[in-house]
């Protein structure tokens, strides 16, 4: 049975000045203050025009309930590099009252124009959901797009399975990884119901991409780019082309989101990095082809990652969700279950017997928010490095735009 990869988180000791020449290769996030709070004074609320002393666009307050700050500030902010991927390059700037952002540059989005962009990002700054992260704020320039995001400091989904494991490493044991996948599927059938017209409403859905609050509540960043993409560059960019339909025969529907689903559930329960999938096909575990052939032989016990394998009470509600993982990821879309179906079975399962996930405060059902969808109207390793620092997959790091 394939073992555990050997990993640890990035290393971002080494902080830089971010200046003009820097703010167009860094990506900045945004902590989340415990009240509304002004981060700086030189941001135009609402403003698509205004210009800075430089002649530069201003910043684009989109979301102001985590604060109002500008280009000056983001400019005289200390910075560090946190990662390059498919869609450009990412940043986590600090600002002189200790506010924290991240600074995503989006090097794929240079073909769309204005008008486009900024509708787009109004779209984006509308919504509101408990599973998903939408930008605070945005920069737009012909040659330059920046989405600024809120900094999540536990980090990803994907460093949380497979980069910590030092002597500090904590466990996420099985009532987390239920809530962390149900969760993920809250913010799916949302994102699936404001992106219906889509070819494939998130596109972009990966462990890398599920960013995890304190309480283990899952964010979904990074979704609904398909339209922003330079046209050509769209395949290479998001995950959802990895879905047999669309990487063999170019065809994409929202069935590609539930395949990357899938991925997501099986990569949870197993513990396993999907290698094959995340690394570009360069070979490497195809979790896929492994938990089919252990299910067809009666061995789903054998699949669970052994930090959760020996919970009591809890192992037929295991091996339901591994099903369900492996009905989302049939190679044959005709056959693979559309995104009602997946939800609406995630729902069902259950920590043990009749107990629910724990919760500290309430979050949505999967049917708040989607009623249109459930009622059927609507319906790469970047952070996986060796001891050595190399990486053993692509050359993004943890927090790039992928």
């Amino acid at each position: 049975m394939p073992g555990k990869e050997n990993t640890e988180k990035t290393d971002h000791s080494d902080a830089v000045e971010l200046n003009v020449s820097e703010i167009k290769q860094k990506e900045v996030v945004v902590d989340r203050p415990s009240s509304s709070k002004r981060a700086g004074n030189s941001s135009r609320k609402g403003s698509n025009n205004g210009k800075g002393s430089g002649g530069m666009a201003e910043l684009v307050m989109l979301n102001e309930e985590k604060g109002v700050f500008g280009l000056p500030d983001l400019m005289k902010a200390a910075a560090e590099v946190l990662g390059n991927g498919g869609l450009g390059s990412s940043y986590k700037a600090v600002m002189a009252n200790g506010f924290a952002v991240v600074v995503k540059r989006m090097r794929e989005m240079n073909g769309m124009g204005k008008d486009g962009f900024d509708a787009e990002m109004r779209r984006f700054g509308s919504l509101r959901h408990w599973n998903i992260l939408t930008p605070l704020a945005y920069h737009y320039r012909k040659e330059e797009k920046l989405l600024i995001y809120e900094y999540i400091p536990k980090s990803s989904l994907l460093y949380i399975l497979h980069g910590d494991r030092g002597p500090s490493h904590a466990e996420l044991d099985w009532p987390a990884r239920l809530k962390i996948v149900q969760g993920t599927a809250k913010g799916l059938a949302y994102i699936h119901t404001e992106f219906a017209s889509c070819d494939v409403p998130h596109g972009n859905l990966k462990s890398s991409n599920i960013l995890l609050g304190p309480d283990y509540e899952p964010l979904l960043s990074d979704f609904a780019f398909g339209p922003l993409i330079n046209t050509a560059n769209v395949a290479q960019a998001l995950f959802a082309y990895k879905a047999p339909e669309a990487a063999e025969h170019d065809r994409v529907s929202p069935k590609c989101d539930v395949y990357c689903l899938g991925i997501i559930i099986l990569e949870i329960m197993t513990g396993k990095f999907p290698s094959q999938y995340l690394n570009n096909g360069k070979g490497g575990l195809d979790v896929i082809q492994w938990v089919r052939s252990a299910i067809s032989e009666g061995r789903e016990s054998e699949l669970l990652d052994p930090e959760i394998s020996s919970t009591n009470g809890s192992l037929g509600e295991m091996e339901k969700l591994l099903h369900i993982g492996a009905a989302c990821t049939e190679s044959n879309p005709n056959q693979r279950l559309d995104m009602r179906e997946a939800i609406t079975r995630i729902e069902q399962v259950q920590v043990s017997g009749s107990d629910s996930v724990p919760h500290t405060r309430h979050a949505p059902t999967l049917k708040e928010g989607v009623g249109e969808l459930l009622e059927g109207t609507r319906l790469e390793s970047n952070v996986i490095r060796s001891r050595s620092g190399r990486l053993d997959g692509d050359d993004d790091a943890a927090f790039s735009i992928s």
